[in-house]
């Protein structure tokens, strides 16, 4: 998989990547919500293409408030595409895009679906709210300290 930055003209096939995993992964209506990340925060969001098409793409930010602190935004790889290790890569360049600032924290708020992979890299659930992004999908909380 080749990995480059978000650019607008990626917008339509990222959007086709969110829509493949809904509704078990994201609720419909996080589209609206997502789609505004897209036009407006989306600086260190990447996009993964394989044969040239978008099959996987996240982001990370530092909080404004703590830039020792990042959050991991809108990771997502293409349904028919889970369990190829695409989703692994693609947070592997995350983490070591935020580990390159120097020590940090890495947050993140993800599913019930999703909680148990982001355990294999060591990150530890804190909190969860039942029903916390929509009916069926719990809100887990989740921190990694690097």
């Amino acid at each position: 998989m080749l990995v480059s930055p978000y650019q607008a003209a990626d917008q339509q096939e990222v959007l086709a990547v969110f829509d493949s995993n809904v509704p078990k992964y994201f609720a419909e209506a996080e589209r609206a919500e997502f789609l505004e990340f897209l036009d407006g925060f989306a600086d260190h969001y990447l996009v993964g293409r394989e044969e040239g098409k978008v099959v996987a793409c996240g982001g990370h930010a530092p909080r404004r408030d703590d830039p020792t602190t990042w959050t991991l935004c809108w990771g997502m790889v293409t349904a028919s595409q889970h369990r190829r290790g695409l989703g692994a890569q693609l947070l592997r360049l995350r983490l070591d895009a935020i580990a390159a600032t120097g020590p940090a924290t890495v947050l993140l708020g993800t599913s019930q679906h999703s909680a148990g992979f982001f355990e294999r890299f060591g990150f530890v659930t804190e909190n969860v709210v039942p029903d916390g992004f929509a009916p069926g999908i719990d809100q887990y909380d989740m921190r990694l300290r690097l």
